[in-house]
């Protein structure tokens, strides 16, 4: 059975000969001054939320003054008067007629109309009020609201693809409503908005009906509009018209839904301000006294859909009768569905596992799945000759314009005609801005640029702890003085919400794993924000603010240290966000900080130091590009960026190519900073480094020689850099075959580290490897054997067991074990080495290539002789592709190919 139509006053229509235009003399009630408040308000556009945030009033309360609940209150002084001039009433005469119908109601209310003399009150609009005013025929303005659920919404089964569980769940607590029932009777349907709360809801409603069960539909996000709701229902269930205008309509519509005989749901949809809405006078929600109470008495069930999952408004624990179910954002494989039901399943739309890409992408938020889907279906509609390069055609396509950071605006529009400057996301995010809203209203002011803020991080969970610097942020200009107290209560606020979720890690460091506390934000949330027109008209502060709050993060943390490692794990992906921010808004050098070129250059080397040497080429590629763009061809930071790059390629073994950018920013630095500046004699020392291994012992030791010399005396003889040449000097001597030498000079250098850098410092461990090698070179296997074992274990503890220094060790353990005769061991060492750099450097890799020889030279020796030749005959393909033909590593493989040939002869 349907409810029947909404109930209109017959008086009220006839004393309003025009409904929508206000006017303060028809006024003799409160129903009537919050009638005409309401006109006034509407008749501008504005919002009850929107007041509340101008006039410093509780929504809630503000509400009521439009509901003609009650009247404004005489405290704060010039309340009144402060919100009609918000609502654009400026003239002196009609402020003057609100001040008599304010008045007229106030006596009439409060019973001051007697004879008695009494001196004038003044109001709460500055006036003084009347000695006696007439009164007028009592009336209720008829408000259009339906109690029918809008079943017209739910447009097919994709709307509810994945919560058919949730729906079956609240169908058979409806159907199985009774007065001895013991599970809960309300059920609250929290989410991020665009998440499907009203949809679920409104499928259940949809069930309820087919099995006849009396349902309503309330919109609770307007208390004039759940009022007039909740007294169409007391109209509908036979309530007294007098005692509704005596007696309480929260009483008297729960007393007679309890009166009810058969099963019944009540559904208030989008009830996000919980208090404002469902309370009575800033009364507890679960209290018992307001809209929202316990239906376990009754045969009835109800549903309350809302962004809000705080325990201030439910209860810390819900009471009994009320539970809370998530509506999640749906998993990718269920998104892919919904995206190619919507898109049409056509080949050239790509592939169910690209259309799951997407799915995740977008966080499985189903608003915005939907629209993915329809905008696809638009674009595969058009004319072919009609269809530019910068419209996505398929689903891969549509994963690179979002990745790109293609404005959200174009891609989650419901039509073209909504114009990015325009009202933006006006369909995406129009449920997040009346969050926001709400958040300002309960004194959060902060709340929508606190989330514009964290949209311009990257897109991994933030380490708030660590970032959200409070200091900082209140010396922006974008904030207000903001306290750490504020700040944890705007981060409580925005989770309440459900617009970030707050979380705690375990994350492992040089002590043993610790909590973090983490922040994620969904990735259309961020999408969005990033976008908003706050953050573009205020880009430059935006990031600026963003390269300070990381730049504090990571202070005095060095990326090539792995005590420091911990903390870049958390912050890489957030110190490359400011220069994703700089591209797309288009900053320019002097509105784009060049400090953003340093942070997201220091990340970079952190993946460079950790081994990830793809994630780091890539880093690289992105600062350089940036860097290119915003910093003179001169600019130290741009050569520090350049130099960094040719470190990378050598860790690459692309020796040729560091080698030419080495040279080429040598060149640079000599002519910009000089030829004793730290940062030349760098690039001349990794510039003899790579022409070492290029098999150019006599250039590059030429190299080491005058870069030991000048740091000596520029930086003294125990700096790190100074002792890094040091170092060299040995490699150089090693190379030559002067082991000993070697020895003494990484001997005097291991000792000068340990003092000076610490024993567990990566300079002192790669010493401790060099001085093992020449240990095992001048035939100390037995020594070389025990030192590497342990430095293996040092290297796996503090770097990991897959860095490229910890399998370096490994490599040389590998060789000292085959060479003293244990050939079993230095196989399954040497099978796992080669295995392991296939996976982490490729199969081309010098270190690889290396790895690769030893286990040929191994299988040579266990007589697998066919193994050896096909393992070698590979090998000296890629060496000869690599090095060349005449590379001593390549004619070595040559010869012991050779060798291996005659052999089987």
């Amino acid at each position: 059975m349907l409810p029947a139509e909404p109930y209109t006053s017959a008086l009220a229509v006839a004393l309003l000969d025009n409904p929508t235009h206000p006017d303060p003399r028809r006024i003799a009630t409160r129903k009537d001054f919050g009638r005409e408040l309401t006109l006034v308000k509407d008749s501008v556009g504005l919002t009850v939320r929107r007041l509340a945030g101008e006039l410093d009033v509780p929504p809630s309360t503000l509400g009521g003054y439009f509901a003609g609940t009650h009247l404004p209150g005489l405290q704060p002084h010039g309340l009144l008067l402060r919100l009609l001039r918000a609502c654009g009433v400026a003239d002196r005469e009609a402020l003057e007629d609100w001040h008599r119908a304010y008045w007229r109601v106030k006596r009439a209310t409060d019973d001051h109309g007697s004879q008695e003399t009494r001196e004038p009150e003044t109001d709460q609009a500055g006036y003084a009020g009347p000695a006696s005013s007439a009164l007028m025929a009592d009336g209720s303005r008829p408000v259009s609201v339906s109690t029918r659920p809008p079943l017209g919404r739910v447009g097919g089964d994709h709307e509810i693809r994945g919560r058919e569980a949730l729906v079956r769940m609240l169908v058979t607590a409806i159907e199985g409503s009774s007065l001895l029932r013991e599970d809960p009777s309300v059920h609250v349907l929290h989410g991020l908005g665009g998440c499907g709360k009203s949809t679920v809801a409104l499928e259940t409603a949809r069930a309820a009906l087919a099995a006849e069960v009396r349902t309503w539909w309330l919109v609770a996000d307007d208390m004039a509009v759940l009022t007039a709701g909740m007294l169409s229902i007391a109209m509908e269930l036979g309530a007294d018209p007098d005692e509704l205008r005596l007696g309480s309509l929260q009483d008297i519509v729960w007393r007679l839904l309890e009166g009810l005989e058969k099963p019944w749901l009540l559904v208030l949809d989008n009830a996000d301000d919980p208090p404002g809405a469902l309370s009575l006078g800033g009364r507890p929600v679960t209290d018992g006294t307001g809209w929202l109470r316990d239906a376990g008495h009754s045969l009835g069930t109800v549903i309350v859909t809302s962004c809000d999952r705080s325990e201030s408004s439910w209860g810390a624990p819900p009471p009994p009768w009320l539970v809370l179910h998530e509506v999640e954002c749906l998993p990718a494989v269920v998104g892919a569905d919904v995206l190619l039901e919507l898109a049409g399943r056509k080949d050239d739309l790509g592939t169910r596992t690209e259309a799951a890409r997407v799915a995740e992408r977008l966080g499985g938020l189903p608003l915005a799945l939907i629209l993915a889907g329809r905008y696809l279906a638009e674009i595969a509609g058009m004319p072919e000759s009609w269809i530019t390069p910068d419209l996505p055609t398929g689903f891969s396509s549509y994963l690179e314009s979002l990745e790109r950071g293609m404005e959200p605006a174009s891609l989650l529009a419901a039509k073209a005609a909504n114009p990015p400057a325009g009202p933006e996301h006006v369909t995406v995010g129009r449920t997040w801005e009346l969050a926001l809203d709400l958040l300002a209203a309960r004194g959060l002011t902060e709340a929508r640029r606190f989330l514009q803020l964290l949209a311009c991080l990257g897109s991994t969970p933030v380490p708030y702890e660590l970032v959200l610097n409070s200091q900082a942020i209140s010396a922006s200009s974008l904030f207000a003085p903001l306290s750490p107290r504020l700040t944890w209560e705007t981060l409580r606020g925005l989770e309440a919400l459900g617009l970030i979720d707050l979380t705690t890690a375990s994350v492992g460091g040089p002590n043993g794993d610790r909590a973090v506390r983490l922040l994620t934000l969904h990735p259309v949330v961020r999408d969005v924000s990033r976008w908003h027109a706050d953050v573009r008209a205020m880009s430059g502060d935006f990031v600026a603010l963003t390269v300070a709050l990381l730049d504090s993060a990571v202070e005095h943390r060095d990326p090539k240290h792995p005590r420091d490692w911990a903390r870049w794990s958390l912050l890489t992906d957030h110190c490359a966000a400011p220069l994703d921010l700089i591209d797309d808004y288009g900053l320019e050098s002097g509105a784009a900080p060049a400090s953003a070129v340093d942070l997201a250059n220091r990340a970079a080397g952190y993946l460079r130091a950790v081994g990830q040497l793809g994630r780091s080429e890539a880093s690289y590629a992105r600062v350089r590009s940036t860097a290119t763009r915003i910093l003179s061809p001169d600019d130290p930071r741009l050569l520090t960026v350049l130099h960094d790059t040719a470190r990378l390629h050598y860790d690459q073994g692309r020796l040729r190519e560091a080698e030419q950018e080495f040279r080429e920013v040598l060149d640079l630095r000599q002519k910009r900073l000089g030829h004793d500046h730290p940062d030349t004699l760098t690039s001349r020392h990794h510039l003899g480094r790579t022409l070492l291994r290029r098999g150019t012992p006599k250039e590059a030791g030429v190299l080491f020689e005058s870069t030991f010399r000048t740091r000596s005396t520029v930086l003294g003889a125990t700096h790190p850099d100074t002792l890094t040449s040091h170092n060299s000097l040995g490699d150089h001597l090693s190379a030559r075959g002067e082991h000993s030498g070697a020895r003494q000079v990484y001997e005097r250098v291991l000792a000068l580290r340990t003092e000076h850098l610490g024993p567990g410092h990566p300079a002192t461990l790669v010493t401790r490897h060099y001085l093992a090698q020449t240990r095992y070179r001048s035939g100390e296997h037995a020594e070389a054997t025990e030192e590497l074992r342990s430095l293996a274990d040092t290297n796996s503890r503090l770097r990991g067991a897959d860095h490229p220094r910890t399998l370096s060790v490994l490599a040389t353990l590998a060789d000292v074990l085959h060479d003293s005769g244990r050939i079993d061991e230095a196989w399954e060492l040497a099978t796992s080495l080669v295995e392991r750099r296939r996976r982490l450097l490729g199969n081309a890799h010098r270190d690889t290539l290396a790895s690769r020889y030893r286990l040929g030279l191994i299988m040579f020796d266990l007589g697998e002789l066919d193994t050896a030749q096909e393992t070698l005959g590979d090998l000296l393909v890629d060496r000869q592709r690599a090095y060349g033909l005449r590379h001593p590593s390549t004619v070595m493989t040559q010869e012991t190919l050779d060798a291996v040939r005659r052999h089987r002869a």
